[in-house]
């Protein structure tokens, strides 16, 4: 992880190797070999590397530090968002395979806030699935009755979305947002403002809404769920009052012989 760090930290700051090796007082060789992860830093040069970086030890060592940040539209929006480092933290097991750490309910209101400190990272709860796929993962509780089958009581899973480009229309994510929190919609482009997502809920009781992508500091695109029977909740209901809906509508319009 460090190797990786050095090396996305130092293109965001647009630095050469050898630009980096000079600020810091290392050869470039030296610098290179820690970036191609042959050789490993003593606790003295680790400490300069994150001064210099400004960001923690710790983070440097552990945290993923992705470049470029998250969502960057346009260059009129590059400016404020590169005064934030993208940190994306996570955890590994002994043999360094990506934990999925688990948000409960009680910690989704703290994530909005605390989402890229490793150490509230840390002490979340974590686990591992099989048959997930390349990428970092991540489990949500569920909150509402918004997005049929899925309610409370169950556990979202997402995939990491690093760019606002791979975003798909009519999928759906588990969105932090910067001022609603944490929310979970099927979302599609603003044909008129490409700048700007729709939000839908599968329930139709709920209305669609706009969000500006500018609020969206994380984005995880839905890869499984986990559902518990002792709280299952029957969409048949949901089901039948659309159709009945549907049969209304299709009465208004089509007079009676």
């Amino acid at each position: 992880m460090l190797a990786k760090n050095l090396t996305s930290l130092r293109k965001e700051r647009k630095l050469t190797q050898e630009a980096a090796a000079s600020a810091l007082g290392l050869k470039r060789s030296t610098y290179a070999y820690y970036e191609n992860g042959k050789s490993e830093p003593s606790a003295s040069i680790l400490l300069k590397l994150a001064d210099f970086f400004q960001v923690s030890a710790e983070m440097l060592v552990r945290g993923q530090l992705a470049a470029p940040p998250l969502f960057r539209q346009s260059p009129e929006s590059q400016p404020a968002l590169q005064k934030d480092v993208r940190v994306l933290a996570i955890t590994v097991g002994e043999k360094q395979q990506e934990n999925i750490q688990y948000v409960p309910v009680a910690a989704v209101a703290g994530y909005a806030s605390e989402f890229n400190q490793a150490e509230f990272i840390e002490r979340l709860p974590h686990f591992r699935l099989p048959k997930l796929g390349p990428g970092t993962y991540r489990a949500f509780d569920v909150q509402g009755d918004s997005m049929p089958p899925i309610h409370d009581g169950y556990i979202l899973i997402g995939r990491f979305v690093e760019y606002a480009r791979n975003l798909q229309d009519g999928s759906r994510y588990i969105l932090v947002t910067r001022n609603a929190g944490v929310v979970f919609k099927r979302i599609t482009r603003d044909a008129a403002r490409p700048a700007r997502l729709i939000l839908t809920s599968d329930n139709p009781t709920f209305s669609p809404y706009s969000l500006d992508l500018a609020e969206v500091l994380e984005a995880w695109e839905m890869a499984a769920f986990v559902g518990f029977p002792t709280v299952y909740q029957d969409s048949f209901p949901l089901l039948n009052e659309r159709l009945q809906g549907i049969e209304q509508r299709l009465d208004r319009l089509i007079p009676k012989p």
